[in-house]
């Protein structure tokens, strides 16, 4: 019982870490980002080039940031500024970068799997007599950390304020003189680093390979679409999908786990059709 609750927090931390900055894109932007899943893959692979030089395995949770941001940033003003208002465009438009950087990946690193060394290393902590992986326990405290900066970043601060006035109403911001242009490239940048944070995160505990990002990419989206446009919404929404696949990949079987991940937000959309935000005006 003790294991499954710590696999059922360590799995939602992940799906959390890799969901946000697809919310964080889409509530400002409402541009769905298909290519979300290739910044995370991009973060992947900035862990392997920091495995294969020998660097610090701390070092890769601010190089895939780094990447992730700039990677954004060109994105953004390249290809997605000209396509807002456009929804189906710009669909379609992240998903062939998302093949063009899948393609440059394989290219550059081959199609075969890449593994790194977990940041914390050691024997495995004691928990009420599980024995339970330190970093497994440590992606916890940086969703945690994560979740926190955003509340405080939203709530406290003047980007905050800004970021939701464009969010409420982009017009009126914009006739305010809000500089809506800088705050989506700068929304963007940020969405696509949280994503290659993720991706470094998270290859420790698996591997890394150029279409790492598709499975993951599915998962964010059906964390976000049961949670809704709400940080604290997106939060609970990954915690259920974790108990939901932990349980049935334990009790029934895998591929099972994976399904009730796609069919637990469909079933809650046929009820709450804006998700789990919506429950509080129901």
């Amino acid at each position: 019982m003790i294991e499954h609750c710590l696999n059922i927090v360590t799995a939602a931390s992940v799906f959390f870490a890799v969901s946000i900055g697809l919310l964080v894109v889409l509530s400002i932007m409402r541009v769905v980002n298909l290519a979300h899943g290739a910044f995370l893959t991009v973060g992947g692979y900035a862990a392997v080039v920091v495995s294969d030089h020998g660097w610090n395995p701390w070092l890769s949770l601010l190089l895939a940031p780094a990447a992730g941001f700039l990677l954004g940033l060109l994105t953004e003003s390249v290809l997605v500024r000209r396509l807002y208002g456009r929804p189906l465009d710009t669909i379609l438009a992240t998903w062939g970068l998302a093949i063009v950087i899948t393609q440059v990946i394989s290219d550059r690193f081959g199609r075969s799997a890449h593994f790194v060394d977990e940041a914390i290393s050691g024997d495995p902590l004691q928990i009420l007599g599980v024995y339970y992986s330190r970093y497994r326990l440590f992606t916890v405290v940086i969703a945690l950390a994560i979740g926190l900066a955003l509340a405080v970043v939203t709530r406290f601060t003047h980007i905050g304020t800004i970021a939701r006035a464009v969010i409420l109403n982009p017009d009126l911001a914009r006739a305010l003189g809000i500089n809506t242009g800088r705050v989506n490239a700068l929304t963007f940048a940020v969405g696509s680093a949280l994503a290659a944070f993720a991706g470094a995160m998270i290859v420790p505990m698996s591997s890394v390979d150029p279409t790492m990002g598709t499975p993951w990419v599915i998962t964010a989206f059906m964390v976000v679409l049961a949670a809704g446009l709400s940080l604290a919404a997106i939060g609970i929404s990954a915690l259920v999908l974790a108990a939901g696949q932990v349980l049935a990949t334990f009790y029934i079987a895998p591929v099972v786990g994976s399904l009730v991940v796609i069919a637990l937000p469909i079933l809650l959309m046929r009820f709450v059709p804006e998700g789990l935000a919506g429950l509080k005006r129901v």
